[in-house]
């Protein structure tokens, strides 16, 4: 795995765990996101355990369903703030 497979990999899952933090402070279970977002609940999943980098479409429904604007989905990742669970895993 090169250098940047391994970035590439750590900002899913940074990605991925923004988007659960959300959903959790939401009070919504993957299912219910989905349904909401019209999308798959699979979908959800991969994207939060960092194995499926969302589509733009995606990425707006669920903002919409989140009732956010897309680019703040990813401002914790702009700003840094990576969970204490993330960094353990990069190691």
């Amino acid at each position: 795995m090169t250098l940047l497979d391994t970035e590439i990999k750590h900002r899913r899952l940074a990605f991925g765990s923004c988007i659960k933090s959300l959903r959790l402070k939401a009070n919504l279970s993957q299912e219910k996101l989905a349904q909401i977002a019209e999308i798959d609940r699979k979908s959800v999943s991969r994207i939060e355990n960092g194995h499926l980098s969302p589509s733009m479409d995606i990425l707006w429904a669920i903002a919409d369903a989140l009732k956010m604007d897309a680019y703040e989905l990813l401002l914790p990742m702009a700003h840094g703030n990576l969970s204490r669970e993330l960094e353990l895993k990069r190691r």
